[in-house]
């Protein structure tokens, strides 16, 4: 049973972004348990294409941190 008691629960998840937009090499760099990496990890998975990083005018691939926050309420 994964469920969680009330609160917030932040998952790190750390992935590259190519030039195409395209995730690679997703994973979650913490774990509060109750099965949050996890699902953080599949959310990033689904999501649409990222818009890529620019520099000097050039997309270039580029590495990411994103934080994501689930918050429990068992009312």
């Amino acid at each position: 049973d994964n469920r969680a008691p009330d609160g917030k629960y932040t998952v790190i998840v750390k992935f590259i972004v190519d030039v195409n937009g395209v995730l690679h090499d997703i994973e979650a760099e913490n774990d509060p348990g109750y099965g949050a990496a996890k699902e953080a990890v599949r959310v990033i998975k689904l999501s649409p294409k990222w818009v890529p990083a620019n520099k000097y005018g050039r997309l270039v691939r580029a590495y990411r941190r994103q934080p994501i926050t689930l918050i429990i309420e068992n009312g």
